[in-house]
């Protein structure tokens, strides 16, 4: 008796972690961008837009001091990027498969990017960044 118990929990273990995995997987932020972190490329870190008012993840990595973002429209709908309370050092705009870039600096923390468009954040168009 004593053997199937101890198969028995590691299995029910498994279970728990796969089910909890799934729950925190589907409760990802409400847009429909990656669950996993993009972190920049060759310094740059590249987010893309499309038409259904969503970045292409939930989160973003960037290092602290000077990060350089470029902004890449995949659709025709016109959407802006901007920091949560860093609204007036850089603010990105894209449309009609375009793209735009910037520079700001940051010191480490969590930041909230959105898309200012009326009505664009309130459906969901936003991520997090963290800074390291």
């Amino acid at each position: 008796m004593r053997s199937k118990t101890a198969i028995r929990k590691p299995v029910g273990s498994i279970g728990a972690v796969v089910a909890m995995a799934l729950v925190v997987g589907a409760c990802g932020g409400g847009s429909g961008g990656s669950s996993v972190a993009v972190e920049p490329e060759d310094g740059v870190l590249r987010v893309r837009a499309d038409d259904t008012q969503d970045f292409d993840a939930d989160a973003y990595l960037a290092s602290a001091g000077d990060v350089t973002v470029e902004y890449v429209q995949s659709g025709f709908q016109n959407h802006t990027l901007v920091i949560e309370g860093l609204e007036d050092q850089m603010r990105l705009e894209v449309e009609n498969g375009g793209r735009d870039s910037g520079t700001v600096t940051l010191q480490p923390g969590r930041y909230i990017i959105y898309c200012d468009v009326a009505g664009h954040r309130d459906g969901g168009m936003e991520a997090r960044l963290l800074v390291e």
